[in-house]
């Protein structure tokens, strides 16, 4: 994928990062957009929407021009290097030194920051350790030792005073027991060495440290103290030590030396900032500033719930709605004030907060990006190796010439790519990579499940067995993306459910999955927890679709179709048949219109259409009275809705020819006939799993016209519906659109 793929409007010369930051990517300087009040930037997106490789674009592109560290809070290795010493680390704590040294590290205009009020406090923290041995103790202080500034001691003072603080601390090493406790003694030796200016910072940020009173050595060792009492002593002793940071970073600025030779913003980039490591850091930054503690840091991190995660948000919060958000498509920049009022500590840090929607992919741009994997764009890049895909419609790339009907397989791969996608970047490249090791051969026989089954090498195993691409994608997105609040028992099991979860309307459609495949295990999710769940990790919700992401959807159905030798499929769409069958037939439901429809819906999808059409021809007001005409076209398309088997499990597909009347069901009235025609006409074209066929739409009102034939109240609604779906399709969208399907036409 290129690293700025669908990012021009964020990145461009007067985009929101280079404004924000005050530089371009070509180092030009720009003005400062917002200030001295910051907010924090979230980008927010689900899994596959490029949050990740944005922040790595910023800290490659415009950080070779201002400071910018970036730090995964979702990497284990913040949680391993805690786990050594856990009395005196924490996430926090490796996180913020990691932030540190990749400040000292900086080599750009106005050479390294120096991070002396973080050192004091680390090395607080460190020393505060009251079981641990003088020798042990003093290791864990000497290991921030690279935090020093080299060349002075927090300026103003020879190198021999910054020797002469190491040879102190080499020296209390040696002195075996100490005379007095270890935090003492380092203490005593850092304020013994440190210069005037040091004591002055010190005493300006440590001295605020609550219960100093002004006093940097009270500040210090409360510090200490409350980062040992863990719980919520320890996270505000992790705060301020951010607090420390940062005032590091502002020091750098506003010295004599910062203010000629630095310009622009410092940033800090957050990967996976929405969990506990994340939320840790991005807390103490939104209660400074909303206290009036500001500084000049540009923090961008990342979210993938749209409102930025229930972390930011107060329940009794009256701004909780007017959190400021933006997305590239609004145009121009984001207007951001902090709002006014409120008791501070009471107020949500939502205040505080930028939400910037994460872009998806213009058509335009998903087709650039295709055309540039398999080579025929600019830098195009060589396809995958890769395996013939079932039902024979594809073969190897990479044979000399073109085949016949180039252009139609293109067309039909892009709008593949386009309807699984819907413009999320990750299944644009992983769908891309696919196809770039196929051929078409049938264009017309194509669907969005050969697609799915294109084979593709994993990147992290390039040399390894080619897997169907459809495998990588619920890799990237599911099995590597667990909720945070997932029970580790579940782990092994969430794939699985979600799988089941597929065909599932309702909350209590899914339940009833839920229970069923659930059956005998001692640990349970419901339903409506996994609903949580899936909100958490940022999958879109729609109404009519428990899995609210069609491209997900139609990844998990494909897999539930694969599960086992039992039939996963059928079993589950017979479990909710028989769930909707049991109740009584006119019973209301919210998704069918009535449990009888619904139960159609799922014998519909196991391959029953003949008594999807028996309900269907039973329900037409001609035969019963209690029915509308309204109620029926609705009925139809809530049961013609159903995903097909067939194409699938690779087996014929006889919906095209049932529709036109090639294939008339034996038996039955002119009525059965009829209906039988219409639904798979609908059904083929709800479907949406290959490009519309207008001669199969074309057939609608003729269909929906003959079934008015006979003197039945409401035949004007055939009418009007002929009329509604015929622009409907004209313009490709779906009959009954959904917040999932927006996307299609």
């Amino acid at each position: 994928m290129s690293d700025d793929l669908g990012f021009g409007k964020l990145l461009y010369d007067d985009g929101l990062v280079a404004r924000l930051l005050g530089k371009t990517r070509k180092g030009r300087n720009r003005p400062l957009l917002y200030g001295p009040d910051l907010p924090v930037v979230l980008l927010t997106g689900g899994p596959g929407m490029g949050k990740g490789r944005l922040l790595r674009c910023v800290r490659d592109e415009f950080g070779r021009h201002v400071p910018a560290v970036h730090i995964d809070c979702a990497a284990p290795a913040h949680a391993e290097r805690a786990g050594q010493h856990p009395s005196t680390r924490s996430e926090v704590t490796e996180a913020l030194r990691e932030m540190a040294v990749q400040f000292g590290a900086w080599g750009g205009d106005g050479g390294p920051i120096a991070v002396p009020r973080l050192y004091a406090g680390l090395v607080a923290v460190a020393a505060g350790d009251p079981l641990a041995g003088s020798a042990t103790g003093l290791e864990e202080v000497r290991r921030h030792d690279d935090l020093l500034p080299r060349g002075s001691f927090w300026g103003g003072v020879l190198h021999r005073a910054f020797r002469s603080y190491l040879a102190a601390l080499a020296a209390l090493l040696a002195a075996q027991p100490l005379a007095t406790p270890l935090i003492t003694a380092i203490l005593d030796e850092l304020f013994e060495r440190v210069s005037s200016e040091g004591k002055a910072a010190l005493e300006d940020c440590y001295g605020a440290y609550s219960g100093a009173a002004g006093h940097p050595r009270l500040g210090l060792h409360g510090l200490s103290v409350d980062f040992q009492q863990g719980g919520e002593g320890r996270a505000n002793a992790e705060s301020f030590l951010f607090r420390a940071l940062r005032e590091d970073v502002e020091a750098a600025y506003t010295s004599v030396r910062g203010r000629m030779a630095r310009a622009g913003r410092p940033a800090v980039l957050l990967d996976h900032a929405d969990n506990a490591l994340g939320r840790r850091l991005l807390r103490p930054v939104l209660l400074d500033r909303e206290s009036g503690h500001h500084d000049r840091v540009a923090v961008f991190a990342t979210a993938r719930r749209a409102d930025g995660g229930r972390f930011l948000y107060r329940s009794t919060d009256a701004d909780a709605d007017a959190v400021a958000s933006w997305g590239p498509a609004d145009g121009g920049l984001p207007v951001w004030q902090r709002a006014r009022g409120g008791v501070a500590g009471l107020v949500a840090p939502a205040r505080g907060v930028l939400l910037v929607r994460m872009p998806t992919l213009t058509t335009e741009q998903q087709n650039d990006e295709v055309a540039r994997l398999q080579g025929r764009g600019q830098g195009g890049g060589a396809g995958h190796a890769g395996h013939p895909g079932h039902a024979g419609h594809m073969s190897h790339a990479g044979h000399a010439g073109h085949p016949p009907g180039e252009h139609a397989s293109r067309l039909r791969v892009e709008s593949g790519i386009h309807r699984l996608g819907g413009g999320r970047p990750r299944f644009v490249t992983r769908l891309g990579e696919g196809a770039a090791s196929l051929r078409v051969r049938e264009p017309g026989a194509f669907t969005d499940w050969d697609l799915l089954d294109a084979p593709v090498r994993s990147r992290d195993e390039p040399e390894g067995r080619p897997v169907p691409v459809a495998d990588l994608l619920l890799d990237d997105l599911i099995v590597r993306q667990l909720p945070e609040e997932l029970p580790p028992e579940q782990h092994d099991h969430w794939l699985d459910l979600l799988s089941h979860l597929s065909v599932a309307h309702t909350g209590s459609c899914a339940q009833e999955l839920m229970l069923a495949r659930q059956a005998g295990r001692d640990e349970r999710l419901s339903a409506y927890r996994v609903a949580e769940l899936l909100a958490d990790s940022g999958w879109p919700h729609c109404p009519r679709h428990f899995i609210g992401d069609r491209g997900l959807r139609h990844l998990l159905m494909r897999r539930l179709h694969r599960m086992g030798a039992q039939g996963a499929w059928q079993a589950d769409h017979a479990l909710l048949r028989d769930h909707f069958a049991s109740r009584f037939p006119t019973a209301t439901d919210d998704q069918c219109g009535t449990a009888a429809a619904h139960a159609a819906h799922h014998h519909l999808a196991m391959g029953g259409a003949e008594a999807a059409v028996d309900h269907l021809t039973g329900a037409f007001p001609l035969r019963d009275a209690t029915r509308t005409m309204a109620e029926w076209c609705e009925e139809l398309l809530a049961i013609a809705g159903a995903p097909c088997a067939a194409p699938l499990a690779g087996d014929p597909d006889d919906r095209h020819a049932r529709a036109l009347g090639e294939a008339p069901p034996t038996g039955g009235d002119w009525l059965r006939r009829r209906v039988d025609r219409l639904l798979h006409a609908v059904w083929l074209y709800e479907d949406r799993t290959r490009p519309v066929d207008q001669a199969l739409t074309g057939t609608w009102r003729q269909l929906l016209d003959r079934l008015g034939d006979e003197p039945v109240p409401g035949t004007e609604v055939l009418t009007r519906k002929a009329g509604e779906w015929a622009q409907l399709a004209q313009e490709k969208q779906p009959l009954k659109p959904c917040a999932c399907t927006r996307h299609l036409g």
